[in-house]
């Protein structure tokens, strides 16, 4: 199991990732997937950019690590991502079989009855997947500072 000095280094990274999506006007989320201690995929918000409700930094991780590992079963994975994954991503996530997500900070709507956090522990919401392993609030101040830094660049 990955310790923590590793979740905070994968984090900083995804924090990178995120500083990429901030530049090009998107929301600042960044995120990895990881098998082992080898990065098979890395995703930057890219909604805006490419005019794609879908394009969140989850979903064009997941996309890249299936064409990287030529599969769409991500069992032994472990997705980082520096903002809790919402209710697509988190679904995604679920279908994908990833087994262990790590979060940097949580999304402003947290209030939301439905949110990623419920989709990816709730096991009755997606029998035939197993429930990944969640670890939130990694480097939490550093993740958070991202959307103050996009609120003062408007």
């Amino acid at each position: 199991m990955t310790n923590e000095v590793e979740h905070a280094r994968y984090i900083r990274h995804c924090i990178a990732l995120a500083r990429q999506a901030l530049l090009t006007n998107d929301t600042p989320v960044g995120s990895l997937i990881v098998r082992g201690d080898q990065v098979i995929a890395e995703g930057i918000e890219a909604v805006r950019g490419l005019c794609d409700v879908t394009a969140h930094a989850e979903i064009q991780a997941l996309r890249t690590a299936f064409v990287q590992l030529k599969s769409r079963e991500l069992t032994g994975c472990t997705l980082y991502t520096s903002v809790e994954p919402c209710v697509m991503c988190a679904y995604a996530i679920r279908l994908a079989g990833v087994s262990v997500v790590v979060s940097g900070t949580r999304p402003a709507d947290m209030s939301a009855r439905i949110n990623g956090q419920t989709v990816l522990s709730d096991a009755t919401i997606v029998p035939s997947r197993p429930v990944p392993l969640v670890i939130r609030d990694v480097l939490e101040p550093e993740c958070r500072a991202l959307f103050v830094e996009r609120q003062l660049m408007r």
